[in-house]
């Protein structure tokens, strides 16, 4: 198995999950969940969250909305309180998955007082032996579209069925791992058809889609592992260092080298020694 981020599931087979969040101050390492989205919401704790090469300080109320193949990772201060939504694509209409692509990573809650008593209510209904997927649907469609209200910035770009289903495949696959033409055999279409959804969708090749996310995937693994270039060439699959120095180069202006050592010169490269819980 190579090595890279972690992959961890907490979903299995089901389309929904929610939870409290568990009130332990734990740090944890960096992962990732491969295949569903996590919307986090925190009514008390304090401490940082680092997403993908960013580190949020935790200031509840407040929401953190991750996406398929996100890398994410906790160091806690002071004991989290608050629920854990996990949900899978097949839920969404195309114009939810507008909404969840297009929502922040971290919305302020400070100024709703109906959002964690719904919450609230969607886990009561969750616990139900006899709970039905259609109501637990309906709370989260309502759920999701409370928070595109909440959030500072949320996507106006049409919603685009099949390009939303290929950027849905990009985060959920191995970055460099498939290139366009094999997404578009996956989706079941041509090249063509796809280029043309994502200039719909996002004004933007499908090329363009797939780098954004392997530098994505780039900058993570410099930023909150200890892999040498090389290792993380082999792990996004270039077929030598020199190859992914340029692609890098090109993309973040910088060598992989130099964007690591301007991470480590502003403290941001995590060293945790705790276990993925």
């Amino acid at each position: 198995m190579k090595p890279g981020i972690p992959l961890k599931t907490k979903i299995g087979a089901q389309l929904l999950k929610i939870s409290p969040f568990k009130e332990v101050i734990k740090p944890t390492l960096p992962h990732k969940h491969p295949d569903y989205f996590e919307l986090i919401v925190l009514s008390d704790g304090a401490g940082t969250h680092l997403i993908d090469d960013h580190t949020y300080t935790v200031t509840p109320p407040a929401i953190f909305f991750l996406k398929p193949g996100q890398t994410h990772c906790w160091d806690f201060t002071r004991i989290p309180k608050g629920y854990v939504l996990l949900f899978k694509e097949e839920l969404l209409s195309a114009d939810l998955l507008a909404i969840v692509y297009g929502l922040n990573t971290m919305i302020r809650l400070s100024h709703d007082d109906t959002y964690l008593p719904l919450l609230a209510l969607f886990y009561e209904e969750y616990k139900k032996a006899e709970s039905d997927l259609k109501v637990l649907t309906g709370y989260l469609q309502l759920l999701l579209q409370k928070t595109a209200m909440l959030a500072l910035q949320v996507s106006q770009s049409p919603a685009n069925v099949l390009y939303y289903q290929f950027k849905s495949l990009v985060h959920a696959t191995e970055p460099g791992s498939k290139r366009v033409q094999d997404y578009a055999a996956q989706l079941n279409v041509s090249t063509q058809q796809l280029n043309a959804a994502c200039r719909e969708g996002a004004g933007k090749t499908p090329s363009m889609v797939i780098n954004e996310r392997l530098l994505l995937e780039a900058k993570t693994l410099l930023s909150a592992t200890d892999l040498s270039i090389k290792e993380i060439a082999l792990v996004l699959h270039f077929s030598d260092t020199s190859h992914f120095v340029k692609f890098f180069k090109g993309a973040a202006n910088l060598t992989p080298g130099a964007y690591r050592e301007l991470l480590a010169g502003k403290s941001n490269i995590p060293h945790k020694t705790a276990i993925i819980p």
